[in-house]
């Protein structure tokens, strides 16, 4: 696959994530600006805010065509972003991973990729790596993309107490 084909396949991974968070009743999504290596001075902590009762999401969408997540795909300022605004109650920022060979999106909290990052891992293994606050994201496939249901998403992650979690790193 060309490096053209894997940033569009990723800008359409957004575009998918983007209307699966909006088709959810009572959630506001806003996709934040994103300006190629911050033009104007314009860094985004994550692409998409989005508020669903009673949790506040700060989402980054990445897709990977491995079954390892680099931790070098997160910027400097999308990691010291999200882990600052991760520390007020009722926040959940992090990772939605699409890896696309073993056909699986994953939402990885940004403070558990931090802890990994603070082990010394390089990257999150899909085969070898889970933590307990990663969370599947089950969706139906398409084509290419698939149709997720985020009502399922948002009420994982308020079952697993992400938003008034206390991580210590």
């Amino acid at each position: 696959m060309s490096n053209v084909d894997a940033n569009n396949r990723g800008k359409d991974f957004e575009i998918v994530i983007r209307k699966a968070f909006e088709s959810v009743p009572q959630t506001v999504v806003e996709r934040l600006p994103d300006p190629t290596m911050g033009y104007l001075g314009v860094r985004n902590k994550s692409d998409f805010l989005i508020y669903s009762f009673p949790y506040q999401y700060y989402i980054e969408c990445k897709t990977v065509h491995s079954h390892r997540f680099p931790l070098s795909n997160i910027t400097f300022n999308q990691r010291v972003g999200m882990l600052e605004v991760s520390k007020t109650l009722g926040v959940v920022a992090g990772i939605i991973c699409w890896f696309i060979p073993e056909d699986k999106t994953i939402f990885m909290p940004i403070q558990t990729i931090e802890k990994y990052r603070l082990q010394g891992e390089k990257s999150i293994n899909l085969r070898k790596i889970w933590d307990e606050d990663f969370i599947e994201i089950q969706g139906k496939k398409k084509r290419v993309f698939f149709e997720y249901d985020m009502t399922q998403f948002i009420k994982t992650c308020e079952e697993k107490k992400l938003g008034i979690k206390n991580y210590d790193l």
